[in-house]
């Protein structure tokens, strides 16, 4: 069964791949392994993760982003709520790509 996917959520998923680009386009940082995802007990939401690494006080940091954006499309970053790895990683085993660029991945709602 294909993910339906709103309106308002494209149009924030939009926005937020447009600012990953945009963050290293203007030299801030790098971006890698970007995913748009679905979850598949809550297939309300989708998620988008993604590797960042920059630098800050000089010195590297890498940090795991992971947004959720909801039916309205409000995006909300959920790394923090995970209360360890395990957790993180029960929750990608039940997350299935979404291949945002193929229309017959997915379906348009509303």
């Amino acid at each position: 069964m294909k993910q339906k996917i709103t309106t308002k959520q494209l149009f924030a998923l939009n926005r937020l791949l447009n600012n990953i680009k945009d963050f290293s386009d203007a030299g801030f940082g790098n971006i890698n392994d970007v995913e748009v995802l679905s979850y598949n007990p809550n297939k309300e939401n989708i998620y988008v993760k993604f590797e960042k690494i920059f630098q800050e006080s000089g010195s590297i940091k890498v940090e795991y982003p992971i947004a959720s954006i909801d039916y309205n499309g409000e995006i909300v970053f959920i790394e923090n709520q995970f209360k360890d790895i395990f957790q993180r990683s029960a929750f990608f085993s039940e997350c299935t790509k979404i291949d945002i660029e193929n229309p017959n991945d997915y379906e348009k709602i509303d």
